[in-house]
């Protein structure tokens, strides 16, 4: 059967756009705030996390721009911090323009709802969309399972924070409407696989892998892979207990 499944039960269900978080880091202005969350109740969603947002969300210029989203936009939820927005998703989608050694596209927005529609039915899948200069930092991309592009003229690559928001919530929107993709059973949210991630640190320090050349690559590695992967509960406490044993293999030959 395997992933949780009941016997004799293929779980293909349409995907829950509710299920999606858009989650804005570092806004800048509410004008561009009030808009993302007239383009979500557009498109069906309604999960909306700022990240230590510079501007004040609720005021006359962000209502101006939600128009009859404003409900969405005082419902949203504030973080002083990203992991904080993160951990009870499945997934972490972060968007991109700039590609390299440290940051390899998985995927393109074509591809996207294949990727997130599996967690959405009994689990949340975030979508990151950094500041409205500069994007997502590379420590803010490590967090991520998965990196998507937006697609661009080479001599203007960098859309307008809502614009970016619109093209990649529109295409959710239409491919849920005709999607019927099997979905994971009790997908694990993302403050477990952190400390799966966490655990596997500890290992790695511990037998002294991180002792020669870079290291800097191998958590986010493990990441990407778990995020593609896309773990349920069973298989996170799974990985745990092999990395354990690994890890009082490896003290119980270094006694010896």
């Amino acid at each position: 059967m395997g992933r949780g499944r009941r016997p004799g039960v293929e779980p293909h269900m349409a995907p829950d756009l509710r299920n999606i978080r858009i989650v804005l880091v570092e806004p800048e202005g509410s004008f561009n705030i009030g808009s993302v969350a007239r383009i979500m109740k557009n498109m069906g969603m309604e999960d909306l996390a700022l990240v230590n947002p510079v501007d004040l969300h609720e005021n006359d210029d962000a209502y101006r721009a939600a128009v009859g989203a404003r409900e969405l936009l005082e419902r949203a939820a504030v973080f002083q911090n990203l992991p904080d927005a993160l951990g009870d998703t499945s997934l972490v989608v972060g968007t991109t323009r700039r590609a390299g050694k440290l940051r390899r596209l998985f995927c393109s927005v074509e591809e996207l709802p294949e990727r997130v529609f599996p967690v959405t039915q009994e689990g949340r899948a975030a979508i990151l969309f950094g500041r409205e200069k500069d994007g997502l930092t590379t420590q803010e991309t490590d967090l991520c399972n998965i990196l998507v592009n937006i697609p661009a003229h080479e001599d203007f690559p960098s859309l307008n924070l809502s614009h970016a928001v619109a093209v990649v919530c529109y295409k959710l929107y239409v491919e849920a409407m005709v999607y019927r993709v099997p979905y994971i059973d009790r997908p694990a949210p993302n403050a477990e696989i952190e400390g799966l991630l966490d655990y596997i640190r500890s290992v790695f320090a511990d037998i002294g892998f991180f002792s020669k050349g870079s290291s800097r690559y191998v958590i986010p590695l493990f990441r990407k892979i778990f995020g593609r992967a896309l773990l349920d509960e069973e298989e996170v406490q799974n990985l745990t207990h092999i990395f354990h044993r690994l890890h009082g293999l490896f003290k119980e030959n270094k006694a010896e």
